[in-house]
């Protein structure tokens, strides 16, 4: 689980070392109602990219949030069979 890392009046839930990992982590929170920002601290300097101290991609929510969006991010969402998005966002 991602540390305590305040950040103002925002939290952090999650981190990865990409960038869309994040984004993509961002957008189902945000599907959700939760406001979440992504905040790139990669050090970008080959070959160490892909080296965790110097590839951190945080995920950040408002502090009221955090327990909301730790909940979703701990509850997943299930792929759809056909490997197709329904398009609206909907779980069946």
């Amino acid at each position: 689980m991602a540390d305590e890392s305040a950040f103002g009046d925002h939290v952090q839930v999650a981190e990865t070392a990409q960038v869309y990992e994040a984004e993509l982590i961002a957008l189902r929170l945000r599907s959700e109602g939760i406001e979440a920002y992504v905040v790139d601290q990669t050090f970008h300097q080959e070959p160490l990219s892909n080296v965790r101290n110097f590839a951190v991609v945080r995920v950040l929510v408002p502090r009221a949030r955090a327990e909301d969006a730790r909940r979703v991010l701990a509850q997943g969402q299930p792929l759809p069979e056909d490997g197709e998005s329904s398009g609206g966002g909907e779980t069946h």
